[in-house]
């Protein structure tokens, strides 16, 4: 494994945490005082890392920058209002057909030749989902959350769009513009939705839940998920601006197992056997498609 790929190994895993460590407060306080909160947090992360590691970029890549920087917004939208449909770890195997996404655009690309074995990965991978969304569906006892159909729709949308920011990344990069830029331009387009958001108090305003340790605590959960997005944020756009999209997108596929098992210790969703099976045969789907 390059030091490339080990950057993408760690993304996934800070990606993973922080997302499980988000659903699970979000059941506690305010979803969008405490997203300004984290994001805000975030910003500054980056920042700090920029000062230690240079901010790079020139006026031909700053559109790039932009563009970047609306589609991640919009597909963070998109995942916090699936969060409230559908179990993070289902949100996790829909947003991991991703990788097929990118496989097919790399084959136009010419980076890919797709074959018959490709699409027998893609059917394997289309049971694994469906297993696990009608698991959580038909059996409302394993599931926290009342699962919707909004909610896969809402996860298709995040993930069409978080492939499309990823090539959009190599062209940004092409033009001169590095990782702590590309991030700190989605920050920028992210900071004065969520800021409006938070003081607006409209949608989902809730009074914080009872929370008798310390660690239930709003500035304390907002802290912790902003260190960890930070550092998601560096190491993922290091990596797809360093290899192709598939490739990143294989590896990040891992994730799943770490969403759903943290889900379940955070009690915001249940463990059965077949959500398990779902989550074995998906990622077998992906395996297969890495070493294609």
């Amino acid at each position: 494994m390059t030091d490339k790929r080990y950057t993408a190994v760690l993304a996934t895993i800070f990606d993973s945490a922080s997302d499980a460590t988000l659903d699970y407060a979000i059941t506690r306080h305010n979803i969008h005082k405490m997203v300004f909160l984290l994001t805000l947090i975030a910003f500054f992360g980056q920042l700090i890392v920029g000062t230690f590691t240079g901010i790079e970029c020139t006026i031909k890549a700053l559109p790039y920058v932009a563009l970047h920087g609306i589609l991640i917004l919009a597909g963070y939208i998109c995942f916090l209002k699936a969060l409230k449909y559908a179990p993070i770890a289902l949100i996790g195997l829909v947003q991991s057909s991703e990788l097929f996404f990118t496989a097919i655009i790399d084959n136009v690309l010419g980076y890919l030749s797709l074959s018959v074995h490709f699409f027998a990965l893609l059917t394997l991978f289309v049971f694994a989902v469906a297993l696990f969304y009608i698991n959580s569906l038909k059996n409302e006892n394993t599931s926290i959350k009342t699962v919707k159909p909004v909610g896969i729709a809402l996860t298709v949308c995040t993930m069409l769009l978080y492939v499309i920011a990823a090539y959009i990344i190599k062209i940004a990069a092409a033009y001169g513009a590095d990782e702590i830029t590309l991030n700190v331009g989605y920050y920028a387009a992210a900071l004065p939705y969520f800021g409006y958001l938070a003081l607006k108090g409209k949608d989902d305003e809730k009074n914080n839940i009872a929370n008798p340790h310390w660690y239930n605590g709003f500035y304390v959960l907002a802290v912790i998920i902003g260190i960890l997005e930070t550092i998601f944020y560096v190491l993922e756009t290091f990596s797809f601006i360093n290899d192709t999209p598939t490739i990143v997108m294989a590896i990040k596929q891992m994730g799943i197992f770490v969403m759903f098992f943290l889900s379940v210790l955070f009690k915001t969703d249940k463990f059965t056997k077949q959500k398990l099976l779902a989550l074995i045969l998906g990622f077998i789907a992906i395996i297969g498609l890495y070493f294609n």
